[in-house]
């Protein structure tokens, strides 16, 4: 890809849309190229976090502990920004189909960042987004576990930490706290 090419696909990536073209082109230059083919792994869970990826062509599918958390279509992103410095990533990330890539290290994303309050906003919308997307699919999984197993709805929203009465049927187990101790 051209550098021309390279800004032009990145003024198409929606966290992007927002920032200067001069910005885009800096971008553009410090974006390394990498081809994938199908079934190729680009980075696996635990290897060195290698910065932001941008999927220009083909798809690209994160897992975790072999469950497919996400899926990258063109002119989608991914990076661990929420990692530390230095840390592994968190993901593997494999290309289901050939695909072609565009990576920036977590420097220049950095950079960017601290530079152009734009990005930083398409970034915070971009995770709103996924967030909302979550939050719905929660929403779904909840109500088919509850039409699974016969729950009622009247309980409400159970807060996190808090415990979770246990299903119709099932036995309730104590703690090993509570149990009696022979011959007490």
């Amino acid at each position: 890809m051209t550098l021309i090419e390279k800004t032009v696909f990145l003024k198409s990536v929606e966290v992007l849309s927002q920032m200067p073209s001069e910005a885009l082109a800096q971008l553009a230059a410090r974006a390394g190229e990498t081809r994938c083919d199908r079934g190729q792994v680009v980075f696996r869970e635990g290897d060195e976090d290698q910065g932001t990826f941008f999927v220009v062509e083909g798809l690209l599918e994160l897992t975790k502990n072999g469950v497919v958390v996400r899926r990258l279509r063109p002119s989608m992103a991914h990076g661990e920004l929420f990692l530390g410095e230095n840390e592994r990533h968190q993901y593997t990330a494999i290309a289901r189909e050939d695909s072609l890539l565009l990576n920036l290290p977590r420097a220049d994303v950095v950079e960017a960042i601290l530079e152009y309050p734009e990005f930083s906003l398409g970034m915070v919308q971009d995770l709103a987004r996924r967030l909302h997307k979550l939050t719905q699919r929660l929403i779904e999984l909840d109500a088919e576990l509850k039409q699974r197993v016969g729950a009622s709805d009247a309980a409400g929203p159970v807060e996190a930490g808090e415990a979770q009465p246990a299903p119709a049927g099932v036995p309730r187990r104590r703690g090993w706290w509570r149990r009696r101790r022979p011959g007490a």
